[in-house]
């Protein structure tokens, strides 16, 4: 695996299984619109709200400043976007405007996959249905993303207000395969036993608390204790080699250190691009 900044990406050198940039890395109190000065940011003074884009071609949540990092900071070509995918409605992973932007860079249609339940929530216009095509999803459910193979995976993430189950991904390419889980605390019964059939290359989580080991968020957000718990079983369990990449992500402002110790845990920030 290989880290580095995304600006100058070229896609069509690209070797690897899977490239991931990252298009945001912060939890929701990070500002959705940071003021003027800091939205071309690239050195870690903020962090836009979750977002990653894959192999140049899919998206997991158009959060509020995606489209606006990639395209205008990053200068990233989207014109072969085939996909967004959505973990859940809240307003930090999904922005109509950021979705509008994405589907104005693709050349054609562009698939739209989540939860079967989030749908209604969204608010989706003619604008946006014409550009795409819709693919409800139930957990457990396994897509084919040309060379990639996607499945989605329950999250343990509060969407009560809505009738959506919040969802993690596995994806699986050219023998790599990855886990994204933003938002999400302790894993479900269901997902942890689909997580103990793979081994993976590198699992993303999320690390929305810091190093209490008390918060009230805990049933839906990991802290850090949390996920050195996760992280131990899975490599216990053969989830995780020990030279498998661990990245944290959904980062939030407040609840952080400045001197939080991370371990030999990769912290993702904005722009990062990591392949696998």
């Amino acid at each position: 695996a290989r880290g580095g900044e995304a600006s100058g990406w070229k896609k069509e050198n690209r070797m690897a299984a899977f490239d991931l940039v990252f298009l945001g890395t912060g939890a929701a109190d990070w500002p959705v619109r940071p003021q003027a000065d800091v939205r071309y940011d690239t050195d870690g003074l903020i962090r836009r709200t979750c977002s990653l884009l894959i192999n140049g071609k899919y998206l997991i949540d158009p959060a509020p400043e995606s489209w606006f990092f990639a395209v205008k900071v990053l200068k990233l070509d989207l014109s072969g976007l085939k996909a967004v995918i959505l973990t859940h409605s809240h307003g930090d992973h999904f922005s109509l405007k950021a979705l509008d932007g994405f589907l104005g860079e693709a050349r054609g249609k562009v698939g739209f996959y989540c939860h079967e339940g989030t749908i209604p929530s969204l608010k989706l216009t003619e604008k946006e249905l014409s550009r795409m095509r819709l693919y409800p999803l139930k957990t457990g459910d396994r897509v084919k993303l040309g060379k990639v193979t996607m499945q989605a995976l329950g999250a343990n993430h509060e969407v009560s207000r809505t009738r959506e189950t919040a969802l993690h991904y596995l994806f699986a390419c050219e023998g790599k395969k990855f886990f994204y889980g933003c938002d999400g605390a302790w894993f479900l019964a269901q997902t942890w036993s689909v997580l103990r059939k793979h081994e993976l290359d590198l699992a993303i989580m999320e690390a929305t608390v810091g190093s209490m080991r008390a918060n009230y968020r805990i049933a839906s957000h990991n802290t850090l204790p949390m996920v050195d718990m996760l992280v131990e079983a899975m490599e216990e369990c053969g989830i995780l080699r020990k030279d498998s990449l661990v990245v944290l992500s959904h980062l939030s402002r407040e609840l952080h250190r400045p001197d939080e110790d991370y371990g030999s845990k990769i912290v993702a920030y904005d722009g990062m691009r990591l392949e696998i």
